[in-house]
């Protein structure tokens, strides 16, 4: 059995190759104080980690809505959309926060251009901005400047503990798939496996 986010890296990188832009961007649903549901699109990274797998994160600024929510409440679902290839994955977990080093690591591995516009917008992110305008005032006021050093505005997140992922898959004259993987416990209580399963689309 492919582990799930085994498969969602080859959806991801087969959804690029269709020619979609933003393959990444996930929705990320998120509970707020009060109770009320709330969603936005992030751009997530699916990296390899230490003894085999994969782990999924996202990155944001310390003042955005969505800090607040997952310091009341850690846990939270990606959706991803695959307009391409007529796709989506849902997946439900428990977020927790990205070490320093980590930060260090991703910050890195963004393009310069990306690294300039955050050293912009990262710190101001949620603020009333009177015209975008401003904001390519202040990138041309540091065009020149180093950007080697993570912001400390540059946060992150992953997905510590996955719970449950669904693909959903549409197919041409036919049903469309609805392939299940949900963690359970194994007898001993000791070992968190996958249960695979096939769900009525």
């Amino acid at each position: 059995m492919q582990c799930p986010m085994e498969k969602l890296g080859v959806w991801i990188n087969e959804e690029r190759k269709k020619g979609a832009i933003f393959p990444q961007g996930a929705v990320l649903s998120t509970v707020s104080v009060k109770g009320k549901p709330r969603s936005r699109v992030v751009g997530t990274m699916l990296t390899e980690k230490n003894g085999g797998g994969k782990k999924l994160r996202f990155h944001t600024s310390p003042n955005s809505r969505k800090i607040t929510d997952i310091n009341n409440n850690v846990y939270a679902a990606l959706t991803y959309s695959f307009n391409e290839s007529v796709r989506s994955v849902s997946i439900e977990g428990k977020i927790s926060s990205l070490s320093a080093e980590v930060l260090d690591c991703d910050w890195q591995s963004f393009d310069e251009n990306f690294r300039r516009h955050y050293l912009i917008f990262g710190s101001q992110s949620g603020n009333t901005l009177e015209s975008p305008s401003l904001l390519n005032d202040q990138k041309a006021k540091q065009q020149d400047e180093p950007i080697l050093i993570r912001p400390d505005s540059f946060i992150g997140f992953e997905l510590s503990t996955i719970n449950r992922v669904s693909f959903y898959s549409v197919k041409d004259n036919d049903f469309a798939v609805n392939e299940l993987f949900e963690r359970k416990l194994s007898q001993d209580k000791q070992e968190q496996n996958w249960k695979h399963s096939f769900l009525v689309p």
